[in-house]
């Protein structure tokens, strides 16, 4: 798309990322500076899948989960406009400032523990956090992109046998068919507090198959965190959802560390 009048009336100032599912872009209407998502609609699915994006942000009110503007889900171009957040996302911020340690970690871990809690709330399942997708803002950090988003009791709307997600964020329990439910998120937020310690997946090096497979069997290399962290890291990142003690457990933790 170039560059001026987008659809719903806003000016489209740049472009902020594409992938498979569409592209986004920096937008103004009015004043307002807005994250402008256009998806790549090549049928009923991705328009469900906005449909779904769209219902999930306009049902989550919480500082830490970006704020839906608008959408035009019916219109000859659909898109969903959401909130500028303003800064890096979380793997840009760790490979320009270093990693998060004592008080500042245990922020990030509070603040994305309360976005996620409203989000689940809402009877939502993220589906998709990962460093990419969590915005250090002035105000915080900021969930975004809820693409993948649903609703538990909803059908998917991939095909059979796909899985998705992230490799090395996305819960060992989905990978072999598992349902999603809050465990899963709460999982993957795990994955990404660790990363944001470490600089690092503590499931990288490799290819993917190798991730997923260190995911499955619970061989996460947490070498380089506090002692004191690291046994409740790994509970947390068990690949046995009912293994796995309460996220605020650890967070608790990550406090009496600073």
């Amino acid at each position: 798309m170039l560059f001026g009048e987008g659809p719903g009336g806003y000016r489209i100032l740049s472009k902020l990322g594409s992938g498979s599912g569409g592209s986004v872009y920096k937008a103004q209407k009015k004043g307002k500076i807005v994250a402008l998502k256009i998806p790549r609609i090549s049928g009923t699915t991705d328009l469900r899948r906005l449909k779904r994006e769209a219902s999930a942000l306009s049902c989550v009110r919480n500082p830490n989960v970006a704020k839906m503007e608008e959408a035009d889900l019916e219109g000859p171009t659909p898109f969903i406009a959401t909130e500028f957040i303003e800064g890096q996302n979380l793997a840009e911020d760790v490979k320009s400032n270093g990693v998060y340690a004592g008080r500042y970690l245990a922020l990030l871990a509070d603040k994305l523990a309360f976005a996620l809690h409203d989000v689940h709330a809402a009877n939502i399942i993220h589906r998709d956090i990962k460093p990419e997708n969590v915005i250090i803002a002035e105000r915080g950090p900021v969930l975004v992109d809820f693409g993948i988003a649903m609703n538990p009791e909803e059908t998917h709307l991939t095909r059979t046998g796909l899985v998705m997600g992230t490799p090395g964020y996305i819960a060992p329990e989905l990978l072999e068919g598992g349902r999603e439910g809050a465990e899963s998120d709460w999982w993957s937020l795990c994955a990404v507090l660790a990363f944001a310690a470490l600089g690092r997946s503590p499931f990288a090096g490799g290819g993917v198959g190798k991730i997923l497979d260190r995911e499955e069997k619970g061989e996460a290399d947490l070498s380089g965190l506090p002692c004191a962290l690291a046994p409740l890291f790994l509970k947390v990142l068990s690949p046995d959802p009912s293994a796995r003690p309460p996220i605020k457990n650890l967070i608790d933790a990550i406090w009496q560390n600073v």
